[in-house]
């Protein structure tokens, strides 16, 4: 049996330390034993947040930021509903064409990895982090080549065990993330 939690913030970055304490209070549930990993979730809170205040437009179109989260025995599932235009990917916008479904493209490169997402179907993808077999982090090429950004979708993947974004309609998309806890 779950149980369901859902906070509506309205989407401002003056509320990022209110989900962060939501996420912070509601994982003492979810995962009461680990410190190390109710801040890791908290993390994952900030990061999704921030990105949805930043760039989507749920912010400009004046909307709360919508967020569920399902407890279960032995996983956590957050839903986190946002407004934009979706992900563009070989300039396309969800629905995704036939020809882009099952491929596999880069998102973001980070100074330890790469976000790659997969088009799953015509309105949704996956993210996952693959990591750089290994970096010289001080090596002037590799982070001049770098952009400034990426970094939360890097924190995100290697958290959860599951990132999906998913069209559901009325130009609305959900942040799925899963983390799966062991017994």
């Amino acid at each position: 049996m779950s149980e369901i939690l859902r906070l509506h913030v309205p989407a401002n970055n003056k509320y990022i330390q209110l989900v962060e304490e939501f996420m912070h209070s509601a994982s003492r549930y979810i995962h009461p034993e680990s410190d190390t990993m109710r801040s890791k979730l908290c993390a994952v809170m900030n990061e999704v947040f921030a990105n949805i205040v930043n760039h989507s437009d749920t912010a400009r179109l004046d909307e709360l930021v919508r967020m569920q989260f399902e407890i279960g025995a032995r996983s956590l599932i957050i839903s986190i509903y946002d407004q934009g235009p979706g992900i563009k990917v070989e300039g396309s916008l969800p629905p995704y064409p036939a020809k882009l479904i099952s491929r596999k493209f880069p998102f973001r490169k980070v100074v330890d990895g790469s976000v790659f997402l997969t088009i799953i179907n015509p309105y949704s993808v996956a993210f996952h982090f693959e990591p750089r077999e290994q970096s010289d982090y001080r090596d002037p090429a590799l982070l001049e080549n770098l952009k400034g950004h990426g970094y939360g979708i890097s924190i995100i993947t290697k958290i959860m065990d599951s990132v999906m974004y998913n069209y559901i309609g009325k130009n609305t998309f959900d942040w799925q993330m899963i983390k799966n806890f062991e017994s």
